[in-house]
């Protein structure tokens, strides 16, 4: 995709599914990691027993969950359309928005909470794990959240050609179970490497801060008429600073990554919605439908309407 050369410092592989066998497809530079162990338990087991898949499906959700309740399995949540809060516990909330990843562990008390007249459309992959409490004590809501936009981009492209393969029945269950397995551990991965690049960077504490209000600030209003100065003077900044920080952080500028942000919800949208190309374009952030298919042409080669068939 365009955006992979925007990123030098995490190399991801193109095309995680070129060779459908037993074998976890992982960034390059995740290939050797370290044996220690983790919560008294080795590394090597966490990372070689596999989850088994119970399901894998998109869900249009059309009326609220008005009570709480608990699944027999761990479960990913992919949102590809509208907002949610998921509701854990007491008192524990977690927004989402298309884009964005959720995890709910098993035997967990829980709610979706969502617009009852937008509706809400979610990947949902139901899955058992030996390894899932040593999993969710370093993957969680919170860190899901904070995920670099690297990351966030792979993870969605992965989910979105798995789905297509799994649909089409183009991929047996542990096939399909082997690229769950690195999705899993490429969240493992990311966290665990961002938590580290933070204890070494100290001094990149503020700017972090900075990038991950703006990050945020993009994900939840991508479909009005942001700018660089609306962003910049709702963290207090100045735009040029900002400018500074998108290209440092990411190798692109402000309009450029709020372009592939837009891109890649439209992207979702097509795949797994039926909505009109102008309808995709106005809740993407594009204001205009002809200048949406030129930028979509020049980003993916091909129209809106060409992609999706």
């Amino acid at each position: 995709m365009t955006f992979t050369v925007f990123f030098q410092k995490k190399r991801f592989i193109k095309n995680p599914f070129a060779k459908i066998h037993n074998e976890i497809t992982l960034p390059e530079e995740y290939s050797i990691m370290e044996r220690r162990s983790v919560n008294g338990e080795k590394k090597e087991k966490f990372w070689t027993i596999q989850p088994e898949l119970s399901s894998f499906r998109v869900i249009d959700y059309e009326n609220v969950w008005r009570e709480k309740h608990i699944s027999a399995n761990n479960e990913l949540l992919y949102v590809l359309d509208g907002k949610c809060t998921l509701e854990i516990g007491e008192g524990l909330a977690y927004p989402a928005v298309a884009g964005d990843f959720l995890l709910i562990p098993r035997h967990v008390l829980h709610r979706d909470v969502f617009e009852p007249l937008r509706g809400l459309r979610i990947m949902m992959i139901s899955f058992t794990w030996q390894e899932a409490d040593l999993f969710f004590n370093t993957v969680n809501n919170v860190e899901l959240h904070r995920l670099d936009f690297a990351t966030r981009s792979e993870v969605r492209r992965r989910l979105d050609f798995l789905y297509e393969l799994w649909s089409k029945k183009l991929i047996s269950t542990p096939n399909a179970q082997v690229q769950l397995h690195a999705l899993l551990l490429l969240f493992y991965c990311s966290i665990v490497h961002a938590a580290k690049a933070k204890e070494q960077i100290n001094t990149n504490l503020g700017h972090s801060k900075l990038i991950q209000q703006a990050k945020f600030f993009i994900t939840q209003n991508y479909a009005s008429e942001i700018t660089l100065e609306q962003t910049s003077v709702k963290l207090g900044i100045s735009p040029s600073y900002l400018s500074r920080l998108f290209q440092r952080e990411f190798g692109v500028s402000f309009s450029t990554y709020l372009t592939t942000i837009r891109l890649e919800n439209a992207v979702s949208l097509l795949h797994h919605t039926a909505l009109q190309i102008a309808e995709i374009a106005y809740r993407c952030g594009f204001k205009d439908s002809s200048y949406f298919i030129k930028i979509f042409r020049q980003h993916y080669g091909k129209t809106p309407g060409n992609f999706r068939t």
